[in-house]
């Protein structure tokens, strides 16, 4: 036994010995592992960042084999499905997989781009650092932590630029670029951003084949050709019935409108004005300066330069160069929004710049008698440290947000049978991912802000959230429905919306023709009806106060107008019921609840125009 287990170390220190390139990589990625689990998304996502916009719909895609939104990334979405698949069977928890998915691109990745760097400059210590300091920046760490398209990206970015910057050069090498190239930009069309560079790194090539050239950039062009074949899988999914499928891709012109992301159309194509111009290329720079630091993004545009001046080292550093700058300069002129795919390929040439600089220092006869390792180890650890402490929160607080689970919590208070909509966007996506992946809220309809409401008004009650309505107000909704609205509370937070008021007796007096205590767990619920003989005069305000039995105010939900200040009393109509709901946390100590209808007078001081008390009888 004691023998078998000497064989076996001697093997592995020899193996470690004969490779420190893997075992300097492994360490490595053991690093960048620990660094990221903390932050990896494991809850239903609820964050509006724009890095976490879409997150939501992915965790949903990958979980049902689904079609995302324009430009669908279809071969992203099956290689993802097919991982979460094996995930899930692993134990991992289906709203975590779709990150960790993320993760395992990203390492690999990150791996590749150490692989390259090192075969490359022979800097295995140096590559190390660098790669270190890439996977710190803001906006490779967070796509390695969240449900998104990116990583995986980056892993085709870099094998693009494996391939043609190897030495020695590999074999039918762009047939091979050509290939993954394809596969590339039916992916994103960001890749096509690479080919300025790609066609520098492997110049000698084409100009080897001067007398075969049309030929083979005809091959190359079909084998470019066959990476569009992925998209497919849209209409595949979309006509076998798939439960969360974006658009019509099951139609010729559906798929063709998420081919071409026509619906992202707006944020592509120059600003109108110079200032436009200008403040775009500041939001830009604004989050290079946010990701990279601003001396880090100093210090790589030098190295980039310096590269580019020495022979050995030029063919990488034009490279790296041309493919931020060609993706740099798109975005500044042509794209008008942030986009992630866009900005990496930026990072990646400036920590390849910073890879250069140092490389460029340590061979620079005049700094030998300097300790330059120990200079430049102290400045890539500050670095580091910068990096972490100004990001690992940021990152946290986005894939911890809370808003995501609230919106479900919520949800689940909507009236069996009734539809839900939440506009498209994460609070939809919450929902969506409740229902479609955890097997909840069965017994509700989800839809968003395009259904045909119309038709939903008359099958069955129409329930949103009371925050719908600062974007889409009342005015919004009776424009969908063709028909006046009357809003009425269903339960916390919940506002149904009716096409008819509810009307009752003429002699009902003013104020709150009835009311309740429920107990919900930790809540308790003040259901009221209120109403007046005649449309009211002037707007109040409601009351709702939790009290102690000596009358302490311990608790109150107090609102601008009833129906969480959506229905100001002189919206109502004559003996209209408005069906109002309050909650209020279930203490030990509390007594009664009062509630009512007031006014602040010119004073300042309050008036109560209605006042009522129920008494608190909840276990």
């Amino acid at each position: 036994m004691h023998s078998a287990c000497g064989i076996v170390v001697r093997m592995s220190q020899t193996f470690l010995t004969r490779h420190p390139i893997l075992l300097t990589c492994l360490a490595l990625l053991t690093i960048l592992f620990v660094i990221y689990l903390p932050t990896l998304q494991t809850i239903p996502n609820g964050s509006e960042h724009y890095y976490m916009i879409d997150v939501g719909e992915t965790q949903i895609v990958l979980n049902v084999w689904g079609t995302l939104h324009a430009t669908g990334y279809p071969i992203y979405v099956m290689t993802g499905s097919a991982m979460v698949a094996i995930l899930r069977a692993l134990g991992v928890a289906p709203v975590t997989a779709p990150a960790a998915v993320s993760l395992i691109w990203g390492l690999a990745a990150l791996a590749l781009l150490y692989v390259l760097i090192t075969r490359l400059t022979g800097r295995v210590l140096l590559a190390t650092i660098v790669v270190l300091l890439f996977g710190l920046m803001r906006t490779v760490w967070i796509h390695h932590v969240i449900a998104e398209i990116y990583t995986f990206g980056l892993l085709i970015g870099l094998g693009l630029l494996t391939l043609a910057l190897w030495k020695p050069p590999i074999k039918h090498r762009l047939y091979w670029l050509a290939l993954l190239g394809g596969i590339g930009v039916a992916h994103h069309r960001a890749i096509a951003m690479m080919i300025p560079a790609l066609l520098f790194a492997v110049y000698p090539d084409l100009g080897a084949l001067r007398r075969r050239l049309p030929l083979t950039l005809a091959i190359c062009l079909a084998l470019g050709l066959l990476g569009f074949t992925q998209y497919a899988y849209l209409m595949l999914r979309a006509n076998a019935g798939a439960a969360w499928v974006y658009g019509e891709p099951g139609t010729l012109a559906g798929l063709w409108d998420q081919f071409t992301g026509r619906e992202a159309a707006r944020f592509i194509g120059a600003p109108d004005s110079l200032d436009a111009l200008f403040a775009n290329i500041g939001m830009v720079n604004t989050v290079l300066a946010t990701d990279a630091t601003l001396p880090g993004v100093v210090a790589g545009v030098i190295g980039l330069a310096l590269g580019c001046m020495r022979k050995e080292r030029r063919t990488f550093a034009v490279t790296m160069a041309l493919n931020g700058l060609v993706a740099l300069l798109f975005h500044y002129v042509f794209y008008t929004d942030i986009l992630s795919a866009l900005i990496l390929p930026v990072l990646l040439s400036l920590a390849s710049g910073w890879l250069l600089l140092a490389d460029a220092l340590i061979d620079t006869p005049r700094l030998v008698s300097l300790p330059l390792p120990e200079i430049l180890g102290v400045i890539a650890a500050a670095f580091g440290v910068v990096l972490f402490n100004s990001n690992q929160g940021f990152i946290q607080s986005l894939t911890n947000d809370p808003a995501g689970n609230e919106t479900i919590a919520l949800a689940q208070s909507t009236p069996p049978g009734s539809a839900l909509m939440l506009a498209w966007g994460p609070r939809h996506f919450a929902v969506g991912l409740a229902r479609d992946v955890l097997g909840e809220l069965q017994t509700i309809k989800l839809v968003d802000h395009k259904a045909d409401f119309s038709a939903l008004a008359v099958a069955m009650p129409l329930v949103t959230p009371a925050f719908t309505f600062y974007a889409q107000p009342v005015s919004w909704w009776e424009n969908k429905l063709g028909a006046p609205v009357y809003l009425h509370a269903v339960a916390p937070e919940l506002v149904q919306i009716a096409t008819k008021p509810e009307i009752g007796d003429a002699d009902m007096p003013f104020g709150a023709d009835a009311a309740q205590l429920t107990c919900d767990g930790n809540q308790i619920l003040l259901h009221v009806a209120w109403s007046s003989p005649t449309v009211p005069e002037r707007d109040l305000s409601v009351f709702v106060h939790l009290l102690a039995a000596d009358g302490e105010l311990i608790d109150q939900a107090d609102e601008s107008a009833p129906v969480y200040g959506w229905r100001p009393l002189t919206t109502w109509l004559a003996s209209e019921i408005v069906r109002d709901v309050y909650a209020l946390p279930n203490l030990d100590n509390a007594a009664s609840i009062a509630y009512g209808l007031y006014t602040q007078r010119a004073d300042g001081s309050f008036e109560n125009v209605v006042a009522y008390e129920l008494p608190v009888d909840c276990p």
